[in-house]
């Protein structure tokens, strides 16, 4: 960080500076290490030039870097450093912290969305005087040094977040982040041009040169050609962000940290949900033609089939919840949305927003109209989410849903109606016996609310010894003693006090803590348990991995056990293989590591594949988990198969490039850099005047040579979709594939007009065998004629 930014005594009086990415892995002390260098730099500002420093972080973990603050400089010897923050302060008395810390000096810690706020220039719900105070010290000339934690948010150019961040003076950025890539190249574009602007050339040249060749060749299907290009650009885009990227995986917690093992759970779903969720396949969802999906309909598709795989019961709370509006917890979704599995990027792309999603205000809202009248719930014996929606199926019928065919009042009350929720159950069961905790995360809050549920059927079973009515589970479930809670409505005083309690090793009966992925994957520490449920796949990769180093990190005592639950043969099938493929690009930049191909470019069209039934029963290898070892014997009707989730993102070292493939890599991107690629005038109306039909035809025998085990009706199923993509690159200068089909349609052209002179060769060769037989004929006739006596050779030879 002192050699970016700063680099020496001298130079940081003399120069602007400039930024890095520090992405060290989760757990690996990001915090601590801002926190020594932004202390060495404010106590020694007579060389320095620092009086002020600005965090900038999401609102959940802003207490949490006020207390490491004072944790760590505690006991630190010399002057001290002023630290505020600002969510303690009201909205009167925000532009006096700022000014203070202006004029005093010292670190400012501030969320993302309050700095958005408080620094756009528009913002008429602040006083004039207000928005002079905010915009000198937050903005112009602003602080010092910047430091944005979870700086990945940063993903997207054209959000009021990052146009806000992107008005900051000061070029001595830092941002700290985990999961450097989160979804593709194109967001990872936006962070790196925040810290080093135009490193990378400009969006379109860092399109051409990164993205289309990496993205090309990282699928199963990829040519050998695209596979050589994709290693030699992820080699050279790895090697450029060199001197700004500090990268550190997971590998370096592995030597001081007990093992940790990610089993992928491929379950099976229940009767009842196949004939649901066939039902709702067939009757409701998007019939994808062609290839072409709206995203409108795949949201609503998706949140329909993620509820019948929680269990029926959900759709019924979802009904309800409709009927009683408000009576949860709504909000956006800014990251992580559908859209990042659908566009992988795309700017062109609207978000979507998820009502059982929750986390902060989305950054592309432009909420300075805007107020969240929301107060924090009060949960006492249950969260006022599960409570209300009990109390409101209490007080009316329940409504005659298209489910209700196949679910019983009986079914709803059923734990076992779901694969997800009776496994679940038996884990939480299982780690009560040998005495481990357990944390489980989901994207939906109707999940939390339906685990609520039956917690609480469970518990008052217990207290009633009518243990059968729940599927045999027992125990007491008391919200704040046996189970905690963390979803977007928790407070952050109540969240650090939960998360304190569920820590404290002598507080054995504190076993079980139900987090939103969104609330809870950032900013918390849990290493009180060592067992972790990823209840539902979220499109977002970063989102799974965030929540499991919750509890693998430093002060970790137990090896970690974590079990993703992925519903066989559903759209929860495709949308962790499309994880696996963002991870192994992720760890082809960021960790210029190779990784083995796994999945297909078709994922998308094959979203709305149904196949529940596994077509051969696997016998599993034995697990190193014992827990998850008893789980595969008991319940083999329930669980097709289990892989180990880190084995797909092993190393291939016989894939790396070696040093003159390395050597070669450069040569051939600098020679792309200096080599001016435009699309000839006269070339472009020559293929624009063509039949849309020679097109079709060529990007077939293209899609053909490069896919060779594809029929010619997935063939036919994707060309119109290419087309459509062929249009678009040519208006937007990228000519990749136009210059393929030039060159293929030149081809079949060379070859028609080939055809054509061998046809003129053979009818030529056909005129002359005619003649030949006609002179022949006449021979014949003009010897029986004037020489009836004579031999036929005689005749011959008198002729010629």
């Amino acid at each position: 960080m002192w050699d970016t930014c700063y680099e020496s005594v001298e130079r940081a009086k003399s120069t602007a500076g400039s930024g890095c990415i520090l992405a060290h892995c989760m757990g690996l002390g990001k915090t601590l290490q801002v926190i020594a260098l932004t202390h060495t730099l404010l106590t020694n500002d007579e060389i320095t030039n620092v009086k002020n420093v600005l965090v900038v972080c999401p609102l959940n973990t802003v207490l949490n870097w006020d207390s490491e603050y004072k944790r760590w400089l505690r006991d630190v010897e010399g002057p001290e450093i002023n630290v505020f923050e600002m969510v303690s302060s009201k909205n009167n008395a925000r532009e006096f912290v700022v000014e203070d810390w202006y004029k005093e000096g010292g670190v400012l810690i501030i969320g993302y969305d309050m700095f958005r706020n408080l620094t756009n220039p528009t913002n008429k719900r602040l006083k004039k005087k207000a928005r002079e105070i905010f915009q000198r010290g937050l903005v112009n000339p602003g602080p010092d040094l910047v430091v944005c934690d979870e700086g990945h948010l940063l993903k997207n150019e054209k959000t009021n977040l990052s146009i806000a961040m992107n008005r900051i003076r000061s070029v001595r950025r830092i941002v700290l982040t985990g999961t450097p890539m989160q979804n593709n190249l194109k967001e990872y574009y936006c962070m790196v041009q925040f810290v080093k602007p135009n490193l990378l050339g400009t969006y379109k040249e860092y399109i051409n040169r990164f993205v289309n060749p990496i993205t090309n060749g990282q699928y199963t299907d990829s040519t050998p050609h695209d596979i050589n290009i994709m290693r030699k650009r992820s080699h050279v885009l790895h090697t450029m962000l060199d001197g700004i990227v500090q990268r550190k995986d997971y590998c370096v917690l592995t030597p001081y940290l007990p093992p940790k093992h990610e089993y992928v759970l491929f379950l099976k779903l229940t009767p009842v949900q196949i004939k649901l969720y066939q039902h709702y396949k067939s009757n409701f969802s998007q019939k994808p033609s062609e290839g072409k999906i709206k995203s409108s309909f795949l949201f609503k598709d998706f949140q329909q089939f993620q509820r019948i795989c929680t269990h029926p019961r959900v759709l019924l709370m979802k009904s309800r919840e409709v009927q009683a509006k408000d009576l949860l917890t709504t909000d956006e979704d800014s990251e992580g949305s559908l859209k990042d599995f659908i566009d992988d990027g795309s700017e062109k792309s609207s978000s979507s927003s998820s009502s059982e999603s929750d986390g902060e205000v989305s950054d592309k809202s432009t909420d300075s109209k805007k107020k969240n009248t929301k107060k924090p719930q009060k949960r006492m014996t249950r969260t006022s989410a599960a409570a209300q929606t009990i109390d409101v199926e209490k007080r009316s019928t329940a409504p005659q849903g298209w489910w209700s065919q196949y679910c019983s009042d009986e079914d709803y009350e059923n734990i076992g109606l779901s694969t997800k929720l009776y496994l679940l159950f038996k884990i939480i069961e299982e780690c009560e016996l040998i005495g481990d905790k357990l944390l489980v995360f989901s994207q939906s809050l109707l999940s939390l609310n339906i685990i609520e549920y039956f917690l609480a059927k469970i518990d008052d079973a217990t207290q009633q010894d009518k243990h059968d009515t729940v599927c045999g589970f027992s125990g007491s479930w008391s919200l704040g003693q046996d189970y905690f809670r963390l979803d977007g409505s928790t407070s952050c005083d109540n969240r650090q006090h939960c998360c304190k309690r569920f820590n404290d090793k002598d507080n054995l009966r504190a076993r079980l803590f139900l987090i939103s992925t969104k609330a809870g994957g950032l900013g918390i520490n849990l290493v009180g348990a060592n067992r972790v449920v990823i209840f539902d796949v979220s499109w977002n990769p970063s989102h799974d991995t965030q929540s499991i180093y919750r509890v693998y990190r430093f002060g970790q005592t137990k090896p970690c056990y974590i079990y993703r639950f992925v519903m066989w043969g559903t759209m929860e099938t495709k949308i962790y293989e499309r994880q696996v493929t963002k991870q192994a690009i992720s760890k082809r930049v960021i960790d210029e590591q190779q990784i083995d191909r796994h999945y297909n470019q078709t994922d998308l069209a094959e979203l709305y594949t149904f196949d529940p039934e596994p077509n051969e029963d696997i016998i599993p290898l034995v697990p190193k988990d014992v827990l998850l070892g008893e789980l595969l014997q008991k319940e083999r009707d329930r669980i097709f198969k289990y892989h180990e989730h880190q084995s797909l993102l092993e190393n291939k070292e016989d894939e790396e490039l070696n040093e003159a493939e390395r050597k070669a890599a450069w040569e051939e991107f600098e020679h792309e850099k200096t080599t001016r690629v435009t699309v000839n005038a006269s070339t472009l109306g020559w293929i624009r005047n063509l039949p849309i039909s020679s097109i079709h035809v060529a990007l077939r025998s293209i899609v053909q040579r490069d896919n060779p085990n594809w029929s010619s009706d997935q063939i036919m199923c994707v060309v119109p979709s290419i087309v459509q993509q062929l249009r678009t690159q040519v208006d937007e200068g990228k000519l990749l594939l136009f210059e393929r089909v030039v060159e293929e349609i030149r081809t079949m052209q060379v070859k028609q007009q080939k055809n054509f002179q061998e046809y003129l060769k053979r009818q030529q060769q056909f005129q002359q065998q005619q003649q030949q037989q006609q002179m022949h004929v006449y021979q014949q006739h003009l010897r029986q004629q004037m020489f009836p006596q004579v031999n036929t050779s005689d005749v011959v030879e008198l002729i010629d």
